[in-house]
């Protein structure tokens, strides 16, 4: 039955205008016409399947008529570029990758308040459509040409009513971030990253929550913004008290706890621990309050306590402590993370400090993961692979080794580079996605509308210098914790 469904769809999908020829038409929401540009992205997740039962197609259908100009079928994939012309020269892309488009008024889009928008998302055969509050988001990224952004999804256009959304593979929510990745040369940096600690670390309350995350899922898309092709996007999840599932607060008791690392003013990379703190302010240390608000007002006593422990107890006071404070092997899997990604922008700040309950340990979550594998957040390259990444924290338990902390550190790190952190895997993950953006057309396509500094150079060039640094990062690493 499903087979059946599935060809007739095929059949459906083709509209014969002669007897010799063929029209096909694209489905609503499938394509996108970039007119200042000149291109058209078109996602079709079955392509083969069609063009075995057309073979004479001149046109496609967008919401017009485009004549083909290079009548070849075979020119039809997904990684050859094709001429069209409606009158007017276009060049199409088909895309494996779903297609979204933004419809806002960009005069009154800023970084602070979300303003009504539309959005539709295509893949394989599902269209969506939705309202939705967007606003830019980031700190340094605000001044890339190639924005990202925050969505929520909303009900109406009025009461601005949240309403949740699920994507293949994610989860089902309202608030979702569109990552430009502008200051990544090779737009896969984060994705890998971002796999890679949830292939690697699990809850420790696993048992407890099924569905807990230890971090955040993302998927690669396609935007339009107002028609004007936007490249490919991050689609990813948020990293709150439903993804971590983390306990609600009840009668004023407070259970799960969750803080952003926000600025570097000393608290996040546990250098600075002053025992003043306000329970009127969201923001305290570097840190920024996301849950719980008690009376719509943040708790800063636990935090503060942790912090002092770490930053201004004695050593014996912290090792009899530490563990029923901070998950240990979260520490330890954290800490190897940060230093194979060379991700020194995650450590004082961008990832976020979570409880899961009262009297449980903290641990640590990953965000913003793009400054990694040889470039830093502002897409520069660098070349220091001998350099151990640290933060107060996670100094301290290798100086003061608890419980025996560097040989469980050590252990784990051998552990981790027979399967997840091999050479194999690593490269393996990277060449993947480089190969597909490659020969999909998807650089061209992304570099035709998005250029600075970096990316004048040559991808090719900063493919090499990712396997160059990863592999000397890797060499050394593996001495260091030998050694340790």
């Amino acid at each position: 039955m499903k087979i059946f469904i599935y060809k007739l769809l095929i059949i459906l999908f083709l509209t014969s205008t002669t007897n010799s020829a063929q029209e096909l038409v694209a489905e609503k929401g499938s394509f996108g016409i970039d007119t200042k540009n000149k291109i058209i992205v078109w996602h079709v997740f079955n392509l083969d399947s069609i063009l075995k039962v057309s073979k004479n197609i001149k046109s496609i259908k967008f919401n017009e008529s485009f004549r083909i100009q290079d009548l070849s079928t075979k020119n039809l994939s997904y990684t050859n570029s094709i001429s069209l012309s409606n009158g007017n020269s276009y060049k199409l892309y088909i895309s494996k990758l779903p297609i979204i488009h933004l419809d806002v008024n960009t005069s009154e889009l800023n970084s602070r308040n979300k303003i009504l928008g539309s959005f539709t998302f295509f893949y394989k055969t599902r269209f969506l459509q939705s309202n939705l509050g967007i606003r830019y988001r980031g700190n340094l990224s605000l001044s890339f040409s190639k924005k990202s952004f925050d969505l929520e999804f909303w009900k109406d256009k009025v009461l601005k009513q949240s309403k949740d959304v699920k994507f293949e593979g994610l989860r089902s929510d309202d608030d979702w971030v569109l990552d430009a990745m502008f200051n990544e040369p090779l737009r896969l940096r984060s994705f890998i990253a971002a796999n890679l600690w949830t292939q690697i670390h699990q809850p420790y309350y696993k048992s407890k929550e099924p569905e807990a995350k230890s971090g955040f899922g993302v998927k690669y898309v396609e935007v339009f913004k107002n028609n004007e092709y936007y490249g490919v996007y991050q689609l990813s999840e948020s990293v709150d008290r439903k993804q971590l599932k983390l306990k609600k607060s009840k009668n004023k008791t407070i259970y799960g706890e969750l803080y952003k690392a926000d600025s570097y003013e000393g608290g996040p990379s546990f250098e600075k621990a002053p025992k003043e703190y306000s329970n009127l302010l969201g923001n305290w240390n570097g840190w920024a309050m996301r849950y719980p608000f008690i009376d719509n007002q943040p708790n800063w006593k636990n935090l503060a306590e942790f912090s002092n422990l770490v930053v201004k107890e004695p050593d014996d006071y912290f090792i009899k402590k530490i563990a029923t404070n901070f998950n240990i092997a979260n520490a330890i899997d954290y800490y190897l993370f940060v230093n194979i990604l060379g991700a020194t922008d995650n450590l004082g700040k961008n990832y976020y400090l979570a409880k899961y309950s009262n009297n449980e340990p903290y641990f640590f979550v990953p965000w913003d993961l793009d400054g990694s594998w040889g470039v830093i957040q502002d897409g520069k390259e660098q070349y220091n692979t001998d350099k151990i990444l640290d933060n107060g924290l996670l100094k301290r338990l290798i100086v003061t080794n608890p419980d025996n902390y560097k040989q469980k550190l050590k252990n784990r790190w051998s552990q981790l580079r027979l399967k997840e952190f091999s050479d194999k895997n690593l490269f393996a993950k990277i060449d993947e996605i480089y190969t597909q953006f490659s020969e999909e057309k998807i650089y061209e396509r992304e570099f035709l509308v998005w250029q600075n500094k970096y990316t004048r150079i040559s991808k090719e060039k900063h493919y090499q210098h990712l396997k160059w640094w990863l592999e000397k990062k890797l060499n050394f690493l593996d001495n260091y914790f030998n050694n340790l």
